[in-house]
C-alpha cells in the first residue's frame, strides 16, 4: 500500500488531499475494526518517514530533481494532515502541555474579568425590591409612560433613551407587584418599541387606573 499510496498522492494538487484521504479512510474502516485514529497514525508515520528517506538523498545524484518534487508533496501533504489532526499526534508532549498551560491561563484570566464585573454589577443590585400596591401596576405603568413624555422647562425632554428596554428592565427588576416578580415579558408588553403601536389586549391602561397626572409646577392652579 505505501509505494502504490504515494506514487497516486505525488500526481495529486494540494486540492485533491481531501478526496484522496477520505476515500483511503472509507476502505481502512471497512476492512478493519479500527476507528480513524489508527488510520490517521498510520498515514502520517508514513508520510514522516517516506519524508525523512528523501531528506537523506543525496543532493548530487541523478534522482535529486525527483527526490526534490516529492520532497514538496509529502509536505504539503503533511501540511493537510496537519490540518485534520484533531487527535494533536503531530504535537509533542512538549507542545501540549504548554498550550495546555496557555489555554488554562486564558480560563483563568477570563473567569478574573467575570468575576470583577459581577463584582461591580453586584454594587446595583438592590437588598429589596419596591412593592407595588397589589392591582396598581397599570397606574404605575401610566406615571412610567408620563415621565417619558415631560419636558423641562427649556423644552427639551427631561428623559431621554433610544429604546423602550430601559423602562420595561427597569420595571421588572426592580419592582414587585404586591409579593410577586413582574416578568419582563409581561413588563415589555407595556413599553412597545413603537410607542404609537396599539398594545396587546390587556396591555392598555385602563381611564380607571389613571390615577395621577404628572405636571410642572408653571402648570399649578
Amino acid at each position: 500500500m505505501p509505494t502504490i499510496f504515494f506514487l497516486k498522492l505525488y500526481k495529486l494538487r494540494d486540492s485533491e488531499y481531501p478526496a484522496f484521504y477520505q476515500y483511503h479512510l472509507a476502505y481502512f474502516l471497512k476492512e478493519s475494526n479500527l476507528e480513524e485514529k489508527e488510520f490517521f497514525r498510520y498515514v502520517y508515520e508514513l508520510t514522516t518517514s517516506r519524508i525523512q528517506y528523501h531528506k537523506q538523498q543525496t543532493p548530487f545524484g541523478s534522482r535529486h530533481v525527483l527526490n526534490k518534487q516529492s520532497l514538496e508533496k509529502l509536505n504539503l501533504f503533511l501540511k493537510f494532515l496537519h490540518s485534520i489532526d484533531q487527535w494533536n499526534h503531530h504535537k509533542s508532549l512538549e507542545i501540549l502541555l504548554v498550550e495546555k498551560e496557555e489555554r488554562i491561563q486564558k480560563l483563568m484570566d477570563q473567569i478574573s474579568e467575570l468575576e470583577a464585573q459581577i463584582k461591580e454589577l453586584n454594587q446595583y443590585e438592590p437588598a429589596e425590591k419596591i412593592s407595588i400596591t397589589n392591582g396598581k401596576l397599570a397606574t404605575v405603568i401610566d406615571l412610567f409612560r408620563q415621565l417619558q413624555e415631560l419636558n423641562s422647562p427649556d423644552e427639551k425632554k427631561l428623559f431621554r433613551s433610544q429604546t423602550q428596554s430601559p423602562w420595561y428592565k427597569m420595571l421588572s427588576k426592580y419592582f414587585l407587584h404586591g409579593e410577586k416578580e413582574i416578568p419582563i415579558n409581561t413588563a415589555r408588553n407595556y413599553f412597545p418599541a413603537n410607542r404609537n403601536t396599539k398594545l396587546i389586549k390587556g396591555s392598555e391602561v385602563p381611564e380607571s387606573d389613571k390615577l395621577f397626572r404628572i405636571i410642572s409646577v408653571d402648570q399649578k392652579d
